[in-house]
């Protein structure tokens, strides 16, 4: 059952997505999914993001150096195709997502290609991996000194590198987007212990790359500019910001607004999954979704994640409380909270809630989706019109 409140000019599309995609996803394995530019600042917070993650995981430093390494080389190679497509594709066309299950970490990129460099890219791939430890050793040093693998489209050191690192085949699929571009998607594993028995991952990475390929077509077709889809607290919240930021354009005062939006909407996120903390572990403890888009001059923030069921109707009478104030009553109800949860020393999502709606100027949407018989999927969005700087 699903519970919902209308706002003026809401993207209803979007705030029904964040719900379907976590659904799609809460069964599944994904650290987290980042679909949105790919800038020089943009890729560093992802790194950071990562290494956090990593950091607070049990995983050996030596395991945690491999998967960085891996990191690296991804995002070099998205950054690198990105400036190509930029006019023609657009610059939030790529895609990245984690995993971590049975014991191994899985790197998925996609990024668009020319189609003209597909077979030689191919031939590459296959020739790499084709090749056992000793064999990429030497191939890696021919190719240093030799230099025949072009920057433009050729498979690059960097491929022979990671499957040097992980020490495994490096999987790979093509999915065509036009008469001169397609999606190239590049999969690695990492083992994160050694294992008494070679299992054969195949058919798993060939389910788990169709999963992938068919989340990032969602994205695109709903032009959605950036999405995030993982673990959320306050650690993350301090890398993601910036990454969110990054997407945006316009005066200083406008981003400072968006700035506001973004770390109010995260922040709320972050709150209700520490509060549900003890109880949400069974479906994936502080689980989260933020998706960014434009229509028409407007951007749309929409944010999700799990809480407990006896918290959807408090939940909605105070958005519903929020929504009826007028500008200048909403700005002396915010200054009575503020003292009050100041001399509590506490910080609730209450005042998130009025720092949203004062920002965007506009109503709050939201959704409550019944998820199972303990937890419902929370949706809130905003939206905040461009022109006016």
């Amino acid at each position: 059952m699903i519970q919902s409140a209308k706002l003026n000019e809401p993207d209803n599309k979007q705030l029904e997505l964040a719900y379907e995609l976590i659904r799609g996803m809460s069964k599944l394995s994904y650290e987290y999914i980042y679909r949105g530019k790919f800038t020089k600042n943009i890729t560093s917070n992802l790194l950071a993001l990562t290494e956090t993650n990593l950091d607070k995981a049990d995983d050996t430093q030596r395991l945690k150096k491999k998967i960085y390494f891996v990191m690296v080389e991804c995002l070099q190679n998205i950054t690198k195709h990105q400036d190509k497509v930029k006019d023609t594709i657009g610059e939030e066309s790529a895609i990245l997502v984690i995993e971590k299950k049975n014991k191994r970490y899985y790197i998925t990129t996609g990024n668009v290609i020319e189609n003209e460099n597909i077979n030689k890219l191919t031939d590459q791939l296959e020739r790499v991996n084709s090749l056992n430890a000793d064999e990429l050793k030497m191939y890696y040093q021919e190719m240093l000194v030799t230099g025949e693998i072009s920057s433009k489209g050729g498979a690059g050191l960097g491929l022979i590198a990671m499957a040097r690192k992980t020490g495994n085949k490096l999987f790979y699929d093509f999915q065509k987007v036009n008469e001169v571009f397609s999606y190239f998607y590049l999969r690695t594993e990492i083992l994160l212990e050694k294992q008494d028995e070679i299992i054969d991952t195949r058919t798993e990475s060939n389910l788990a790359m169709e999963k992938i390929k068919k989340i990032h077509t969602i994205l695109i077709e709903h032009d959605i500019l950036l999405n995030f889809n993982g673990s959320f607290d306050r650690d993350n919240l301090l890398n993601l910001l910036p990454i969110v930021d990054a997407q945006m354009h316009g005066t200083v005062d406008f981003k400072k607004r968006v700035f506001k939006i973004m770390f109010e909407m995260l922040h709320n996120i972050v709150s209700y999954s520490e509060n549900q903390n003890s109880k949400q572990r069974s479906i994936g403890e502080k689980e989260g979704i933020f998706l960014l888009s434009k229509k028409s001059n407007s951007f749309y923030f929409t944010a999700g994640n799990f809480l407990h069921n006896s918290a959807v109707e408090v939940l909605k009478d105070k958005i519903n409380f929020v929504n009826k104030l007028k500008v200048g009553e909403l700005l002396d109800f915010f200054k009575k909270l503020s003292l009050y949860f100041e001399k509590e020393e506490i910080r609730k999502p209450d005042l998130s809630i009025i720092e949203m709606r004062l920002k965007s100027g506009r109503d709050l949407n939201y959704k409550f989706s019944e998820f199972s018989e303990n937890y419902s999927f929370f949706t809130i969005q905003t939206s905040i019109d461009s022109t006016k700087n």
